[in-house]
Order: C-alpha cells, then sequence, then structure tokens
C-alpha cells in the first residue's frame, strides 16, 4: 500500500473474548489501527458458543488496548475497498469485495469447518486466505484450495505484555503457591484435548515424580473457553497410567481455573522453570511463542506449526513421527505428528535434574514474530 493511498478495510470478526481467533483479531487490530491510509471498521459477527460473554471470558487486554479495540466504528453504507473476516466456522465471500478469509487448521479442514456448502470463492476473483503457519498452510491446500491464494500471516507476541520475569517476582510468585526454589516447575497452557499432547505432558510427569525427581506442573483449566476440564483427562489416563494415581504425584499438579489477564499469564510463565508442549497438531501454538519471549525453556514438538519459529537455538525439539487419522464424518484424511515419548520424558528429565540451557536465538525469533509485522502482512495480501 503506497503511503499517499487511503483504503478502506472492513474487519469481520469476534472481540471481546480470549478465544484464539478472537485474540489474533485484537492484536492486529490495535496495529491496523496505527498503520497510515487505512480507514478501519469493524461488523461483530456472533460468537461460536452462546455461553461467551467479555465479562466471563475477558481477552485480559489493558483497558487502553480495549479502548482502541472496542472503539472502531460499526461500518456505514458504503461498500469497502476489501474484508477481512476472521470468525469460525468459516464464511465464504459473497459479493464483489475482496476479500481475505482466516483460517486456522489443525489437523486439517473438513466440511464441519465451514458454514454451508463449500464454494471455490475463497480464492477467486482476488480473494484470498490468510493462515497461520506453513504446517496450517500445507493442510489448507490439501484440502483442495488454490496454493498460491493461500498466504502465511504469522503471529506475533507483544513484548510489552510478555517479558521475562523479575528475580524478586518470580520469587514471590513461587513462594504464593507453596514452590521451593529446587523444584522444577513445568509449565502447560493448552486446552486438555488430544492434538494438544496434554495426556503426554500427565505421564511424563507421572514418570518423573515415580523417579524421585522434585518437580512440579502447572496446567491452565480452559473450561470457561471450551468447556473442557483437565480432569477427565486425569481420571481417563489413571487405568493407562496408575502413576497418576499416587496422592503425592495429583498434589504436585496445580490446575489454575478461571480467565487470566495477559500480565497473570506473564506472571504465570514467570513462576515455571519450562514450557513443556509435546503437541500432536497445532494452528501456530502461541504460548510457546510467548513463553519464549518470557525467557522460559521451551520443549516442543518437531515437525508441526512451532517450526516456523523453533529451532535448537530456541528450544528443545522432541522427536516425532508424521501420522494420519480419518475424519470419520467426511472420510478426509487428517494429519499430525506423534511425539516420541522416551524423548519427551528424557528432556522434561533433564530439565528437572537441573538443565538451563539458554535460548540463543531467542532475540532474532522475537525480531521475526511481531504482531505489526502480521498487520502489515495482512495489508500487503489484501492491497
Amino acid at each position: 500500500m503506497s503511503p499517499s493511498q487511503t483504503h478502506s478495510l472492513r474487519i469481520e470478526g469476534w472481540r471481546g473474548v480470549n478465544h484464539s481467533f478472537a485474540l489474533v483479531n485484537q492484536h492486529q487490530i490495535l496495529h491496523l489501527a496505527r498503520m497510515p491510509g487505512l480507514r478501519l471498521s469493524h461488523l461483530d459477527l456472533p460468537f461460536a458458543f452462546g455461553h461467551w460473554t467479555a465479562s466471563r471470558n475477558s481477552a485480559g487486554f489493558s483497558a487502553e488496548d480495549a479502548g482502541v479495540i472496542e472503539g472502531l466504528p460499526a461500518p456505514d453504507d458504503a461498500p469497502p475497498d476489501a474484508i477481512y473476516r476472521i470468525c469460525s466456522p468459516y464464511r465464504a465471500p459473497a459479493d464483489s469485495i475482496r476479500t481475505a478469509t482466516f483460517m486456522a487448521t489443525e489437523l486439517g479442514l473438513t466440511q464441519s469447518n465451514f458454514d454451508g456448502p463449500e464454494r471455490n470463492s475463497y480464492t477467486r476473483d482476488g480473494n484470498v486466505i490468510a493462515t497461520t503457519s506453513h504446517w496450517a498452510r500445507a493442510r489448507i491446500v490439501e484440502h483442495g484450495f488454490a496454493e498460491a491464494q493461500v498466504h502465511v500471516v504469522s503471529h506475533g507476541v507483544d513484548r510489552a505484555a510478555f517479558f521475562p520475569t523479575p528475580p524478586d517476582e518470580r520469587a514471590a510468585g513461587r513462594a504464593n503457591l507453596g514452590f521451593q526454589e529446587d523444584e522444577t516447575v513445568f509449565l502447560n497452557v493448552g486446552v486438555a484435548v488430544w492434538n494438544k499432547g496434554i495426556d503426554l505432558v500427565l505421564r511424563a510427569f507421572a514418570q518423573l515424580r515415580r523417579k524421585g525427581l522434585r518437580a512440579r506442573l502447572i496446567l491452565k483449566d480452559q473450561r470457561d473457553v471450551y468447556g473442557i476440564g483437565v480432569d477427565a483427562m486425569v481420571q481417563s489416563l489413571v487405568a493407562s497410567c496408575p502413576e497418576l494415581a499416587d496422592p503425592a504425584t495429583i498434589a504436585a499438579i496445580s490446575v489454575i481455573p478461571g480467565n487470566l489477564s495477559q500480565m497473570q499469564l506473564r506472571q504465570l510463565f514467570g513462576i515455571a522453570d519450562c514450557y513443556v508442549s509435546p503437541y500432536r497438531a497445532e494452528g501456530f501454538n502461541l504460548p510457546v511463542l510467548e513463553a519464549i519471549a518470557c525467557g522460559l525453556p521451551v520443549i516442543a514438538s518437531s515437525g508441526g506449526a512451532t517450526d516456523d519459529f523453533c529451532n535448537d537455538d530456541v528450544a528443545w525439539r522432541i522427536e516425532t513421527t508424521p501420522g494420519t487419522r480419518t475424519d470419520p464424518v467426511s472420510g478426509e484424511t487428517l494429519r499430525f505428528v506423534e511425539p516420541v515419548f522416551d524423548d519427551l520424558v528424557c528432556a522434561m528429565t533433564a530439565f528437572a535434574k537441573g538443565l538451563r540451557p539458554q535460548a540463543l536465538g531467542r532475540e532474532r525469533v522475537l525480531e521475526a514474530f511481531t504482531w505489526q509485522r502480521a498487520a502489515e502482512k495482512v495489508v500487503e495480501v489484501l492491497f
């Protein structure tokens, strides 16, 4: 977009809540709103779940940032130069206005991801698809969309919100939770579903405890957003992993309930020693990037979405093997990576025994993955 040009952009999506699509939209809005020559409006689309509210599922932005996000005007009667649609299920472009549709996928797309029968209008007549990672892009292209019209618009991290925790604040946070300095604290804030690999974290943690290692585990419960809690997963694993039934092991697992602001999430990163994410499929895995910004060592799967920003300089990358499963409704092939469990246990054991590797590539990653760059990429693919 030339500095002398002015373009109108209508954003259609979600604001005010902490679902991943809404968070991406709100972070991008903060930077799109500062770009010269861009006139924004926002059309609020219905939430995917009726129980979502800004009070119960707050996005956790500061009052100043929330004012910018909520301050975008509603669309007027004049057609915009372009539309950026970021919601789920996906709505096909229905008119002649150039539209970018935000799509994020973990395992792959199926018909259930779309509102109504699919049409090729998502990538027709100049329309484009914006997605989160090269992993997600490959899944979208496999679904049949035109490769040249599917663009990676990576997430970013707000370094004013996510930064290393000062030692005194870290010590106070750990003391408030009853953690000792010689205990290794592992953290994961993902939803307790199969593709996030929380079951693998729990099983590996139980092995560490069985070895007598002084380790703790913090999990962020996401039931307020998705209606999925951690307790059910723990109970379902006990049959195959009886170590999880040990009272001392259960006592060493802390489940953080309710909603967290960005400041509270940063404090959670600050009291941990390692962020562990042995995921099977992710669209991007933003908490890993936020953990890196907070100076937290990371254990993450290799071969998936985090390969875009995680190499051996910033993370302990778990060995994985490629896997597929069939969607029971559509019959389409879904793809994932299966972490090698022994490699995960090895990595977590090394951390519990005191390994604290330096993230040599941290600054390079944080400079490359910013919300400003994400906003600029949205404008680039549309104009």
